[in-house]
């Protein structure tokens, strides 16, 4: 469930940044920047959330194989811890850091929920 709930933001966040020309005024940290480069970072960041919403829904529809699910709930999480990093030391609006604290948790959690099933299998299975 938190990798459908995390496609929807990272989506909705992609589509606005890359179609909606004021959304900076609604993403907590973008404030009121305007000219060519912003709009081009707009559009970068844009495309790279929905980079990150096709992995989450590629992780949820391939869900059944462990190999791949761990590889990119780890991935994911690893992203937003740095994000965390990232929005603490250089955004003054410490809101957009809460938001990928809670998603990094939540994905991580998923990850963790899944290697702690593989570690309580038979190994003679897994060979």
């Amino acid at each position: 469930m938190i990798l459908l709930l995390h496609t929807l933001i990272q989506a909705t966040v992609g589509l606005m940044f890359i179609f909606y020309p004021q959304a900076g005024d609604l993403i907590p940290g973008f404030g009121t920047s305007e000219g060519q480069s912003f709009e081009l970072l707009m559009k970068m960041y844009g495309l790279a959330s929905l980079f990150l919403a096709g992995l989450s829904l590629y992780a949820y529809l391939k869900r059944t194989s462990d190999t791949l699910f761990l590889f990119l709930t780890l991935s994911l999480s690893i992203y937003h811890y740095l994000m965390i990093l990232v929005q603490t030391i250089y955004n003054p609006d410490q809101r957009a850091a809460l938001l990928h604290f809670l998603l990094a948790i939540f994905l991580t959690g998923q990850y963790l929920g899944r290697r702690k099933a593989s570690w309580t299998d038979d190994p003679a299975a897994r060979k």
